[in-house]
């Protein structure tokens, strides 16, 4: 028997977009792995896309060179997701995301449900919440910093900066400055992904500054271009380049 759980992104709007994991859905499993591998939008807005899962891991896309399955082991990547519609090829119908059209709605959704917790990112502030979802419909869900709960439980906390959210909101950001041009060079999210990757991995952060360079240079969007720049900063960061690297834009060679 699986521990459920509600997985969902309070939008600023107020409505809440959730899916349904099958296992593991306490907090020192699930909660641990949203904390620590999912404090960022855009890696949140590609989980919930998938739907309903079986399994949380680390990672959401499996290597498309290596088996992926539901059921053997064997097949199964190491801490990657099992999404119901994706690895068993359920109905999209009955496996698809839902949408409550406001936090007291989410509520009563997870109190109609079989699930024993829930898990909310809020897309406002940016941090994650938690709430048990107690057994009885007259009983109240109390939403309380993720955070706080897995501290107070000795449980490892670790909201740093990581690849994959630089990677996804540089996904985002080519996607927002040209989705075009992106389709063009990626047949989906999932290989541009595994190419950026492969860009880091390979050390070839200049291929990634290059390219995001091109949409700055070709976006009139103030907000995006400050975006991008962001972005850049990360990737300087996070793999400790020279913040004063100057990368020449291919742009600027034609």
């Amino acid at each position: 028997m699986g521990t459920r759980s509600k997985i969902g992104i309070l939008r600023r709007d107020g409505s809440v977009d959730h899916i349904y994991c099958h296992w593991d859905g306490y907090p020192e499993h699930n909660g641990s792995i949203l904390f620590n591998e999912y404090n960022n939008i855009n890696k949140m807005n590609q989980l919930i896309k998938n739907g309903d899962m079986s399994v949380l891991c680390e990672h959401i896309f499996p290597d498309p060179n290596k088996p992926h399955s539901f059921g053997a082991t064997d097949e199964k990547q190491d801490d990657v997701c099992i999404f119901y519609n994706r690895e068993r090829n359920e109905d999209w119908k009955h496996t698809c995301p839902r949408t409550s059209k406001n936090l007291d709605r989410f509520k009563i959704d997870c109190k109609n449900s079989d699930c024993e917790y829930a898990y909310l990112y809020d897309e406002n502030n940016q941090n994650w919440l938690f709430s048990p979802i107690p057994w009885s419909k007259e009983s109240d869900m109390d939403f309380t910093s993720l955070k706080y709960e897995l501290e107070s439980n000795n449980f490892e906390v670790d909201d740093s900066l990581k690849e994959d959210y630089i990677i996804f909101d540089g996904i985002e950001l080519m996607k927002d400055s040209d989705y075009y041009e992106f389709m063009d060079c990626y047949n989906s999210d999932s290989d541009a992904y595994f190419e950026i990757k492969k860009m880091f991995d390979e050390k070839k952060f200049d291929d990634y500054i290059n390219g995001l360079n091109s949409y700055k240079e070709e976006t009139d969007d103030l907000d995006l271009k400050d975006r991008m720049t962001v972005n850049i900063a990360e990737v300087k960061d996070y793999f400790k380049l020279d913040p004063e690297l100057e990368v020449w834009d291919e742009t600027q060679k034609r």
